[in-house]
């Protein structure tokens, strides 16, 4: 049996989780610099310790995005993705969790069929499947992306 243990966000209503091997840190909200003609979900850039960092709002990226939605109380997960270090916005950020591969399942085939769900990497139950995690493939999501 392996485990992985993943940080657990939420983003909307739904709680999502990463890898913790792919999170470098994470941060309060900060000053995010606007790029002209950037996609929509990109907020723009920051200087983390010199580093310029583009910075990703994953509630537009998801389809979760509220127009009157403040980022001033929000977090930034600063992960790794392809080899390049990317800021993701999230609404919270609640916990470090260990899983085992028992409690991780494949999306439904129902949800398949339907949904573009390519950078789902499954869906994790804890506490009897009280609470639901959908595991992000961050290197899928944003690598189409940029």
């Amino acid at each position: 049996m392996s485990e992985v243990q993943v940080v657990a966000f939420m983003v909307g209503s739904e709680e999502f989780c990463l890898d913790i091997s792919k999170v470098r840190e994470i941060k309060e909200m900060m000053p995010i610099t606007r790029v002209p003609n950037a996609p929509d979900f990109v907020e723009g850039v920051i200087n983390l310790r010199g580093q310029i960092t583009t910075v990703v709002n994953l509630k537009k990226l998801l389809g979760y995005y509220e127009p009157d939605d403040d980022l001033s109380r929000k977090k930034i997960i600063i992960a790794e993705v392809k080899d390049e270090i990317v800021g993701i916005i999230v609404d919270s950020v609640s916990d470090v969790i260990t899983l085992t591969d028992e409690q991780i399942e494949q999306p439904p085939k129902t949800l398949t069929s339907r949904v573009d769900i390519r950078y789902i990497k499954g869906i994790a139950k804890i506490n009897e499947g009280e609470r639901l995690l959908i595991m992000l493939d961050l290197d899928k999501l944003l690598g189409e992306e940029f």
